[in-house]
């Protein structure tokens, strides 16, 4: 009897000690997105926006809607913004006795991403303002207000390169743009955009073709004292000097093989932590010791090795001493991929990590990623990228080749822009590998 009392009070205390663990984890997510203190430019930002969404409530007569663009890279505090411009105008909403112009309002968050869609519901629960049905799926708001035949004071859109710019009537998606239907259902529209971000064909964004959907030509129907456009520039994630950003940008926007950061070579222990790796195995043996230290250190990797949803695991495998299965699905988990202490064990997508960080990542350019020696550049192998699903061919993608390509280099740039406190990155390829080795050599 005292054995199985002990036995009982041990689970009870490893219980205890599991929820106190996750909420924890939980704090640290909430955290860096809600209570983390907003930049000069961002709280100066954030004020411009408001004032921008009071006046044009004001004047709204029932014909356009105001717009107002956010854009910026990875990284540059986009959905900080958001998140608290968005807290702010429910705290404004739900006052009483207010006379403000928001008082009253109805309003939503949206976001095309359901793990970024979890992570705002856990938000609103510390704030009682913040109702669930504020915070959607861009589809599931825009049926249920067009079933309603309602209209939404203001819609803020996060990630809107995530945006559908195609119909998907799998997802009961039956308009031919997400964009265009949010337009006729708000009197304000609030985006943060990054057309670098855009991983599929069914969801692209792009300013210089006219592949998939130009954000900048729905913009500009907006009468020009509706709209306003803002570029934040400043890095707040990834915590590199300039030359490293330099190596991200040069490698993943321009598939130039660039020189070794030259920072690198007196880095101290508290610097970032940038490093070219030959094996893999390896890499990932420092990944986990600085896991173990850290935490939300991880692997990921380019969408190059086979993983279906049926409910198996599948491998990721590069060279003798790597093979590690893929993340596996699990749509019921509460914290996201990045913050699971078991997702150790696995390699992440662009898709498990967009719109996340982590303290070290550990990026694998995989298989459709090789090198160009006659012109000392990245070659891309469209036919080699396994994400099927990204590729489907729709009407308005007029350049199929262009847009693979493109889609491929978006997602090296969203890998490449995860890590916090430090990068690691391993080539499949062997002359790529040696290339990026050489670099390093020569920067000794």
């Amino acid at each position: 009897m005292l054995c199985k009392r002990l036995m009982t009070t041990g689970f009870k205390h490893a219980r205890r000690a599991g929820r106190a663990a996750q909420d924890a984890a939980q704090s640290i997510a909430v955290d860096k997105l809600s209570h983390v203190k907003l930049s000069q430019e961002q709280t100066e930002l954030r004020q411009k926006v408001l004032e921008f969404t009071r006046n044009h409530l004001k004047s709204y007569n029932g014909d356009q809607p105001a717009m107002f663009v956010i854009q910026g890279d990875a990284g540059t505090g986009k959905s900080v913004v958001l998140n608290s411009l968005f807290n702010e105008i429910q705290r404004l909403s739900s006052g009483s006795g207010s006379d403000d112009i928001l008082h009253g309002t109805k309003n939503f968050l949206v976001v095309n991403h359901p793990e970024m869609l979890k992570l705002y519901l856990r938000i609103s629960k510390g704030f009682k303002y913040i109702s669930r049905s504020s915070l959607e799926r861009p589809t599931s708001l825009i049926n249920a207000l067009q079933k309603k035949n309602e209209m939404a004071d203001v819609v803020i859109v996060d990630e809107a390169h995530l945006l559908a710019t195609s119909k998907d009537a799998f997802k009961r998606f039956y308009g031919e743009n997400h964009l265009q239907e949010l337009l006729s259902l708000a009197k304000v529209l609030i985006l943060v955009y990054d057309d670098k971000q855009a991983l599929r064909m069914g969801c692209y964004w792009e300013e210089d073709t006219k592949n998939g959907a130009n954000l900048k030509s729905y913009f500009d129907k907006i009468p020009s004292d509706k709209r306003d456009w803002y570029n934040l520039k400043q890095q707040f994630r990834v915590a590199a000097p300039k030359d490293v950003l330099q190596w991200i940008d040069e490698i993943s926007t321009e598939g130039v093989i660039p020189e070794y950061p030259k920072s690198c070579k007196t880095a101290g222990p508290e610097d970032f932590d940038f490093r070219v790796w030959e094996d893999c195995g390896a890499m990932y043996d420092a990944l986990k010791e600085l896991d173990a230290k850290y935490g939300q250190c991880r692997m990921l990797a380019t969408y190059d090795f086979p993983y279906r949803l049926d409910g198996k695991d599948y491998f990721v495998t590069c060279g003798d001493n790597f093979k590690v299965r893929w993340d596996r699905y699990t749509p019921r988990a509460v914290l996201p991929w990045s913050e699971r202490a078991d997702t150790i064990d696995e390699v992440g997508s662009v898709y498990t990590i967009q719109g996340f960080d982590l303290n070290y990542a550990g990026v694998i350019l995989g298989r459709s990623v090789s090198y160009d020696a006659a012109n000392d550049r990245i070659k891309l192998k469209p036919e080699l990228y396994d994400d099927h699903a990204g590729f489907t061919k729709k009407k308005n993608i007029k350049e199929v080749d262009h847009v693979k390509n493109k889609i491929i280099m978006n997602s090296i740039n969203v890998l490449l822009t995860r890590g916090v406190k430090g990068l690691f990155v391993y080539a499949w390829d062997p002359e790529l590998r040696e290339r990026l080795k050489q670099t390093r050599e020569a920067s000794s």
